[in-house]
């Protein structure tokens, strides 16, 4: 199936949709770009993710990534084929993660929107300030206003 021209909009639309719900879990694009490089170990791993460093100049926090989200996500990955887990046979006992080769061709495609939001940021920002906005409602007790497209 060609990308361009075997899929119907609507299949398209479903798809995309599908895929949407795949990659649902918050920390899934983390675990994708941390495992690109090479396989980690468990808490190799959860080391790679929970030392971020505030990059570019970021004004906002970074997320802390908790133990057991860590392994639920590394869970929902490997339970739709995006993720191997290899056990180690002696005491103490390791688990190494590695991308499977369908979850490599999606890094690859994932790449380039990182990209494109390096490129527009200031999106990324206006997103940033109606979420808080909303957050800062929510706290006070007054209801936020829904947009009409949703």
């Amino acid at each position: 199936m060609s990308l361009d021209g075997d899929l119907s909009d609507p299949d398209r639309r479903i798809l995309l949709h599908d895929l949407r719900l795949t990659l649902a879990p918050e920390w899934l694009p983390d675990v994708l770009v941390a495992l690109s490089r090479e396989p980690l170990s468990y808490t190799g791993l959860l080391g790679m993710l929970r030392s971020y460093e505030v990059a570019r100049g970021r004004r906002w926090v970074q997320p802390v990534l908790r133990d057991s989200v860590l392994h639920r996500t590394l869970r929902w990955m490997q339970d739709r084929g995006l993720v191997e887990r290899d056990r180690g046979q002696q005491w103490p006992f390791t688990s190494v993660y590695r991308l499977t080769p369908a979850a490599m061709e999606l890094v690859r495609l994932v790449l380039p929107m990182a990209q494109w939001a390096a490129a527009h940021e200031d999106l990324l920002e206006l997103d940033r300030r109606i979420w808080a906005e909303r957050r800062r409602r929510r706290k006070n007790g007054t209801k936020a206003r829904r947009s009409r497209s949703r």
